[in-house]
């Protein structure tokens, strides 16, 4: 492990990226955390072992805290060894290629992590041609998770949960962030506060945004939902199922001929 002399005067944060071979992705998530206006935080690299410069240039990178570049089973396995030698009461995973929304991210962010086990935000989600901003729900329900997440890199997660509840499951190879994100808040019930800021920009072209992963990621969401809700997954799937029929029902035109018709039993 290589550690800088710099020394932080306030843990409350540690940012973490996790790279491999992409020397092109971290340099620019260096040149976004070199650029905020807060520079309260601590920060850590963990590399897998890369060949194409990358540890160059994390040796040459002086306000990195602590890194390591060795191999490991996949990326998280290398973000479990970034929560291992993290010291903040928060950490904030800000992946190779990631970046933070603007300059004054941290400094905006710093005062609203006031205690709650999970605080989000929103995303810039970039195409090759394209953006968007992604606002995620100020509530968070069991359904949102079965088919969609929260940002791991504009959400800002308390250490401690890591403790309490287990480290990322590395069986998952492409969902382990939203499987401890709904294991959680959906499960566990932990408290959570939406900010309405955007936190950070997020690269579609990415291993989770791959229309080739989509088989293997719903295969191993179903796979983490039947070894943690079981038979609940199935009464509330049935549940939608039963909904989704009835919303077919209201629109169909017998449906509004009869209400149009006063049938009681319709209105």
């Amino acid at each position: 492990m290589q550690t800088n002399n710099k020394l932080k005067t306030n843990h409350q944060l540690s940012i973490i990226t996790v790279n491999l071979n992409n020397k092109e992705g971290l340099s620019k998530t260096l040149a976004s955390i070199a650029n905020q206006s807060c520079q309260d935080f601590e920060y850590i690299v963990i590399d897998g072992s890369s060949t194409d410069g990358s540890v160059a240039l994390m040796q040459n990178t002086s306000f990195i805290d602590r890194w390591i570049s060795e191999k490991d089973t996949g990326v998280y396995d290398a973000m479990n060894k970034g929560i291992a030698l993290a010291t903040g009461s928060y950490l904030l995973f800000l992946n190779s290629g990631d970046q933070l929304f603007d300059h004054t991210v941290i400094e905006n962010a710093m005062p609203k992590l006031t205690g709650e086990a999970i605080i989000y935000g929103n995303l810039k989600q970039v195409w090759t041609d394209t953006y968007r901003i992604h606002y995620f729900p100020e509530k968070l329900t069991f359904g949102h998770f079965l088919n969609q997440t929260i940002g791991h890199l504009s959400t800002f997660i308390r250490s401690d949960l890591f403790e309490k509840y287990g480290l990322y499951e590395t069986e998952y190879k492409i969902v382990a962030d939203w499987a401890f994100f709904t294991k959680v808040i959906v499960k566990e019930n932990v408290s959570v506060k939406y900010i309405p800021d955007v936190v950070g920009t997020f690269d579609m072209n990415g291993m989770s945004s791959d229309p080739v992963n989509f088989e293997q990621i719903n295969r191993e969401r179903r796979q983490f939902l039947r070894k943690h809700f079981g038979r609940f997954l199935d009464d509330y799937e049935q549940h939608e199922h039963t909904l989704q029929i009835l919303k077919r029902i209201q629109s169909s035109k017998g449906f509004r001929w009869l209400k149009a018709l006063g049938v009681k039993k319709f209105q």
